[in-house]
């Protein structure tokens, strides 16, 4: 990556594209290379090789957000990607940590962190809000216990089961999992049941048994 950051906002407000124009107007190492309201104008951008970082809020109304950033990272592993969150939350930050996201800015921060978030990721580093990072901690850790894990790791588990299963043992419905992850409620309700049936479990009742009979 060059001496200047060229970055690109993917947000359907233009309040944001204003802000962050603004905000990196007299900064001599970020230039704001594009503001996009649709998805896919943004991955034209990354397609065409004119931005090194990405921002961009993980809740798109134009489609799945989590799919979106996943498919950015396999195809397009150099570029660096930077979430905002509208608030602080361990299990969204672990979902946006699972498909590859370099860092996460939660929109009540000030602007000032935006910019030292987007200059460690362009030397190669990561970027947690520090209040995600606090409430990620015990007790609110999300993952990393070994029963969850045992759970997780079974093999013929697809990666969006996996995902449905842990915000599940994390307490999460189904509606807040689909309102997360960009999905239909019954998308979501059908991984869910097919992750149960793999792991031989009639339902929720039967997933924490499971998880008390090792030790959670």
């Amino acid at each position: 990556m060059s001496s200047l950051i060229r970055v690109g906002v993917l947000d359907e407000q233009e309040v944001v594209h204003y802000g962050l124009r603004f905000c990196f107007s007299d900064l001599p190492d970020i230039s704001l290379a594009g503001a996009y309201r649709r998805a896919h104008l943004a991955l034209r951008a990354v397609k065409q090789g004119n931005i090194d970082l990405l921002i961009m809020d993980h809740l798109l109304k134009s489609g799945d957000g989590i799919g979106y950033i996943r498919n950015l990272r396999i195809n397009h592993p150099k570029l660096r990607v930077l979430v905002f969150l509208a608030a602080p939350c361990p299990t969204t930050m672990t979902v946006l940590m699972d498909v590859g996201v370099h860092g996460i800015v939660c929109k009540r921060q000030p602007l000032i962190a935006c910019i030292h978030a987007i200059r460690l990721l362009a030397s190669g580093q990561r970027y947690l809000c520090p209040s995600i990072a606090d409430l990620s901690s015990p007790p609110y850790q999300a993952v990393g216990n070994d029963a969850e894990e045992a759970l997780l790791s079974f093999p013929s588990l697809t990666h969006r089961e996996k995902e449905v299963l842990r915000l599940c043992i994390d307490g999460l419905t189904v509606t807040r999992i689909a309102e997360l992850s960009c999905r239909s409620l019954k998308t979501v309700s059908t991984q869910k049941q097919a992750a149960y049936r793999k792991l031989g479990l009639k339902g929720d009742m039967d997933l924490f048994r499971r998880l008390a009979r090792y030790g959670v």
